[in-house]
C-alpha cells in the first residue's frame, strides 16, 4: 500500500511550518532588540539623574560657600563696609576670591560691586566707566528676586579680552537683608563645567544637553534648536530627560543617531506586525489545506453512514469521525461486551438485594419461594442445615489507615475467596455478600447430625488461614442451626448479637452464643466504681489508675456486650462533667479537650483492651496538665510574693538569687527561671530597675550626696552605684541630677557652624 495521502499531508503543511518558525526567530532577535533598547533607556535615565546631582553639588556647594563667605567671613564684611579707598582690605577680598577659584575650578572669574563708592574688584575693570558687565548687573537688580544661576552669556572682562560663556550667581551683602551695600558676583565657565560633565559619558555614543530656560545648551555653548530636542536629522535620539529642581534647567540623555540607530529601534514594532500578517496568512492555509485532505475522510463517513443503522451519529459524535468509524466498526463486539457485563452486574446485585431483604425480614417469602431463589443462584441446599455467620475485620480503623482502596478491595476480596474455597472443601454451600465495610455476613449449608460444628469449624479454619497468611484478623458470630428460612433469619440476629460481645470477649476468634452467658454477680457494680473514679481524675489523684482498672475488670467479668458498654461510658463521661463543670475556667478548659477527644474515641475503639488503653493515655495527659495548672499556680503566687519582698527590701546589700533561695526555700536555678517567666525579666535587671528607680527620685527630690544616696539605694561602694546608674539612665548620676535641676543649661557659641546652621 502506497503512502500518497501520508505524503500529500506532509507536504501540505511543510511550508507553513518553515515560514513561521521563520518569523518566530526574527520575532525573537527583534525582542532582544527592543530589550536592549529599554536597558539603553534605563541607561540614560539613570546619566541624566548623575548629571543632574553632579551639576546641582557642583553649583549648591558655591553657593553654600559664598553664602558662609559672605555671613562669616571678616575680610569680605571689611571689603563692602567701607567709602573708600583700603588697599588691606582689597588684598584680603583678592584672598577670598582666589580661595574661592582654587577650591572650585569650575569658576571662571569673581568680583564685587560695591555701592558706597562704585568700585568694583575682581576679575574685571575697576572703574565703572570700563566695566562691561554693567548691564547684567543693572538686569540683575532690577529683576524679581528667586533666580539663583543665570541663563547662559557672555563674559567679558575687559574690553581686549575674549568673551567667555558663563552662568553667574549674584548675591547681594549682607546677605538676606533689605539694605544692600554691594554684589559678590560669581562667574562659572561653561566650558570647564562641559568637561567636568564630559566625564561621566562617552562623547561618540551618548548623547547629554544641559537646556537653560532660553533653551540655550549650556554643554554645547550654543542655542538648542526644537528638531534637536525631538532627536531631529543629525542630533540623536533623546531616550530620557529631567527637570533639575535647584537651577531649572532641564537635562536630556539619549543616543547619537549613527548607523541608522533611530531606525534600528523603531523596526521592532514593524516586526511585530508583519508577524501578525503571517500569522493570519499561515492560519488561512491551514484551513484551506485542511479542508481539501477532509474530502476523502467525508466522503468514507457519508459511506458508513449509509448502511449505519443511525445515520445521523456522526453529526453528534464528540470525538470526531475517526471515532465514528471505530464505533461503528467494533458496535457488535462492544455490544455482545455490554451484555455479559450488565448480566453479571445485575445478579450480583440482585443476590445481594435478597440476601439482606430476605434475612432481615423485609421481604416476605415462602419456603418454596426461597429454595427457587437459592436455586437460581446456584446453591444446592436440599437435605443441608444452614447456620448463619457476621464475619468483621479486626481494628477496621487501623486497616483503613494502612491500606489504600485499591489494597483494601483486593484484601476484601481474598476473605470472600478463602471463605467460598474453604466451604468448596468440605462440600458446604455458601452464600456471602459484604453488608458493611467492615462485615462479611454469610450462610453456611451442610449436611449431617452435627451441622452446626462443622460449620463452626469450617468457619474456624477459614479464621486461622486468614491469619496466617494476611496481615489482618478476622472475628465471628456465630448463629445456631436452621432449616427453615425463619430459623435462618433467627440464626442471622443471633450471630449479630454475638459479635456485639467482641468487646470483652476479643479479637480473632469465633463467638457462639454458649460464649455470652453473662455471670450471676450484683449488677451495675461498675455505677460505684465511676463515683470514685470521677473525683480522683478531677483531683489528679494517682488513685484513678486503680479505680479505672477496677472499672474495665468489673465490665469485662460482666460480659457486657458493646451497645452496653457505650451507655456505661456515656454515663461515666456525663457524670466526670458534672464533677468538673464546678471548677476554674482553666479546669474546664482542659476537660473540654479531654471530653472532645472522648467523643472521638466513642467511634474507633474495637475491644475493650484497646478501649482501656486508650483512656488511660487520655487521662494520663489529663491528670499531667492539671499537675501542670497546680504547678503553674503556686509558682506564681511564690513569684508575687519574692517580687513584694523585693519592692520592701531593694535598699539591702546582701540581696541576691541566694539570699532569696535560702529565705523562701527555692533551688535558686530554679528560683531565676521561675522568676524570669513570671515576672517577665530576669532577677539582677529588676532589682538594679527599681534601684535606679529609687535613685533618680532621691536626686531630683533631695540634695543628699552621690555616696549617702548609692548606700540608701543598696551600694556600698560608690563607683559600683556611678556604673550601674549610667548603664540604665545613660549619663551619670551627677550629670543627671545637673540636668534635671537646669543647671547645665549651655549656649552654643556662634561661630562658622552656627552660620551653616542657619543657612541650612
Amino acid at each position: 500500500m502506497t503512502k500518497t495521502w501520508f505524503r500529500r499531508l506532509l507536504l501540505s503543511y511543510l511550508p507553513v511550518f518553515f515560514i513561521v518558525i521563520t518569523i518566530l526567530f526574527i520575532l525573537f532577535f527583534q525582542t532582544l532588540n527592543e530589550l536592549t533598547r529599554r536597558e539603553a533607556m534605563k541607561a540614560n535615565d539613570f546619566l541624566a539623574q548623575q548629571v543632574v546631582r553632579l551639576t546641582d553639588n557642583a553649583l549648591r556647594s558655591i553657593e553654600y560657600r559664598v553664602v558662609r563667605e559672605i555671613l562669616a567671613n571678616e575680610n569680605v564684611q571689611r571689603f563692602f563696609s567701607r567709602t573708600s579707598m583700603d588697599v588691606l582690605a582689597n588684598i584680603r577680598a583678592q584672598a577670598v576670591m582666589d580661595d574661592l577659584k582654587f577650591n572650585y575650578p569650575v569658576i571662571d572669574s569673581i568680583y564685587f560691586v560695591r555701592f558706597s563708592d562704585g568700585f568694583i574688584f575682581g576679575d574685571a575693570p575697576r572703574s565703572a566707566e570700563e566695566f562691561g558687565d554693567a548691564p547684567f548687573i543693572r538686569a540683575y537688580a532690577a529683576a524679581p528676586a528667586g533666580t539663583k544661576w543665570s541663563d547662559a552669556r557672555k563674559f567679558q572682562a575687559f574690553a581686549d579680552s575674549d568673551p567667555v560663556d558663563v552662568v553667574t550667581m549674584v548675591k547681594s551683602v549682607p546677605y538676606n537683608r533689605s539694605e544692600r551695600q554691594g554684589y559678590f558676583v560669581v562667574n562659572v565657565s561653561l566650558a570647564k563645567l562641559k568637561e567636568t560633565v564630559g566625564q561621566m559619558y562617552n562623547p561618540d555614543i551618548s548623547l547629554v544637553k544641559m537646556l537653560d530656560r532660553q533653551g540655550n545648551d549650556l554643554l554645547g555653548a550654543k542655542p538648542a534648536s526644537r528638531t534637536e530636542e525631538s532627536g531631529g536629522a543629525g542630533s540623536g535620539t533623546v531616550l530620557s530627560s529631567y527637570v533639575s529642581p535647584y537651577t531649572g534647567w532641564e537635562i536630556a540623555s539619549g543616543l547619537h543617531d549613527r548607523n541608522g540607530l533611530k531606525w534600528t529601534l523603531s523596526f521592532y514594532y514593524t516586526w511585530v506586525v508583519f508577524a501578525l500578517i503571517v500569522a493570519m496568512l499561515g492560519i488561512i492555509w491551514v484551513v484551506l489545506v485542511t479542508k481539501r485532505n477532509y474530502k476523502p475522510i467525508r466522503q468514507l463517513v457519508s459511506l458508513i453512514e449509509t448502511y449505519s443503522a443511525k445515520p445521523d451519529h456522526a453529526a453528534g459524535d464528540k470525538n470526531g469521525e475517526f471515532s465514528f468509524i471505530r464505533s461503528t466498526l467494533e458496535s457488535l463486539m462492544n455490544e455482545s461486551r455490554l451484555f455479559q457485563k450488565r448480566y453479571r452486574e445485575r445478579l450480583i446485585m440482585q443476590r445481594r438485594y435478597h440476601f439482606h431483604q430476605v434475612l432481615e425480614g423485609n421481604e416476605q417469602l415462602s419456603e418454596l419461594e426461597w429454595m427457587a431463589e437459592l436455586s437460581q443462584f446456584h446453591l444446592r441446599v436440599e437435605g443441608k442445615t444452614a447456620t448463619a455467620f457476621i464475619v468483621e475485620i479486626d481494628d477496621y480503623d487501623g486497616f483503613a489507615g494502612t491500606y489504600g482502596e485499591r489494597d483494601r478491595s483486593l484484601l476484601k476480596f481474598i476473605l470472600y475467596s478463602a471463605v467460598h474455597e474453604t466451604a468448596k472443601l468440605h462440600g458446604a454451600a455458601v452464600w456471602a455478600e459484604w453488608s458493611t465495610d467492615r462485615r462479611l455476613s454469610l450462610i453456611l449449608w451442610t449436611a449431617g447430625p452435627d451441622s452446626a460444628q462443622q460449620s463452626a469449624a469450617i468457619l474456624e479454619e477459614c479464621r486461622r488461614w486468614i491469619g496466617r497468611h494476611v496481615s489482618f484478623t478476622i472475628t465471628a458470630g456465630q448463629g445456631g442451626p436452621a432449616t427453615t428460612l425463619e430459623e435462618t433469619r433467627l440464626s442471622y440476629q443471633t450471630a449479630g448479637q454475638c459479635l456485639q460481645f467482641k468487646a470483652v470477649l476479643g479479637a480473632n476468634r469465633l463467638i457462639a452464643a454458649k460464649d455470652t452467658v453473662r455471670p450471676q454477680k450484683e449488677p451495675q457494680e461498675w455505677f460505684k466504681t465511676i463515683y470514685l473514679l470521677s473525683p480522683s481524675l478531677r483531683m489528679a489523684d494517682p488513685e484513678w489508675r486503680a479505680h479505672i482498672i477496677l472499672f474495665f475488670r468489673q465490665i469485662r467479668e460482666a460480659v457486657l456486650p458493646r451497645r452496653e458498654i457505650e451507655n456505661v461510658m456515656q454515663f461515666f463521661v456525663q457524670h466526670l462533667d458534672g464533677e468538673v463543670s464546678e471548677q476554674s475556667k482553666d479546669y474546664r478548659a482542659i476537660w473540654s479537650d479531654i471530653r472532645r477527644e472522648l467523643q472521638q474515641l466513642a467511634g474507633r475503639w474495637d475491644t475493650l483492651d484497646g478501649l482501656q488503653r486508650e483512656c488511660v493515655r487520655i487521662f494520663d495527659a489529663m491528670t499531667g496538665r492539671i499537675q501542670e495548672l497546680r504547678e503553674s499556680h503556686r509558682s506564681r503566687a511564690l513569684m508575687l510574693q519574692i517580687r513584694d519582698y523585693i519592692e520592701r527590701h531593694f535598699a539591702n546589700p546582701e540581696l541576691s538569687l541566694d539570699y532569696l533561695s535560702g529565705k523562701f526555700q527555692v533551688n535558686p536555678k530554679y528560683l531565676s527561671k521561675m522568676f524570669k517567666d513570671e515576672i517577665g525579666e530576669n532577677f539582677v535587671d529588676f532589682l538594679i530597675g527599681r534601684r535606679i528607680e529609687q535613685a533618680k527620685k532621691m536626686l531630683l527630690e533631695t540634695e543628699k550626696p552621690m555616696q549617702t544616696i548609692s548606700s540608701e539605694v543598696g551600694y556600698y561602694n560608690y563607683n559600683s552605684f556611678n556604673r550601674a546608674f549610667k548603664n540604665v539612665v545613660g549619663v551619670s548620676p551627677r550629670d543627671y541630677r545637673k540636668q534635671m535641676c537646669g543647671t547645665n543649661k549651655e549656649v552654643a557659641p556662634a561661630g562658622e557652624n552656627g552660620v551653616a546652621a542657619e543657612y541650612g
